[in-house]
C-alpha cells in the first residue's frame, strides 16, 4: 500500500511538470534584441517583466522608434516584477545571461 502511494505521487508530480513547463516558455527570453511581435504578448499599453534567473543579472533597454533609450531596467536574480510600456514599433533588448519573463 505504501509503494502504491509513493508510485501515485511521483506520478502526479511528473504529470504537473509537464503541463506547466511548456505554458510558460513560450514567454521567457534570453539575451537578445527582439520587437513587439517576437515576444507574441496582446496588445495592452503595459507589461510585466520579471528576472527568473536565480543567480545572474539582466538589463532591459527599451528603444523608442527613433532609436532612442525609451525605458531602462536592472534586474537582480529572482527580482520581482517591473512595469515596462511600450509601442509596436519599438525594439526591446535583454543584455545578461539571466532569462526574462514577459505578462
Amino acid at each position: 500500500m505504501k509503494n502504491f502511494f509513493i508510485s501515485l505521487l511521483i506520478l502526479l508530480f511528473l504529470s504537473f511538470n509537464i503541463t506547466l513547463i511548456p505554458l510558460a516558455i513560450g514567454n521567457i527570453f534570453k539575451e537578445g534584441l527582439y520587437t513587439p511581435s517576437d515576444l507574441n504578448l496582446p496588445s495592452k499599453p503595459s507589461y510585466n517583466i520579471q528576472n527568473i534567473s536565480s543567480t545572474d543579472n539582466v538589463y532591459v533597454l527599451v528603444f523608442d522608434k527613433t532609436h532612442s533609450l525609451y525605458q531602462s531596467i536592472r534586474m537582480e536574480p529572482n527580482s520581482p516584477k517591473y512595469v515596462v510600456s511600450f509601442d509596436p514599433d519599438f525594439r526591446i533588448a535583454v543584455i545578461g545571461k539571466g532569462e526574462v519573463f514577459f505578462s
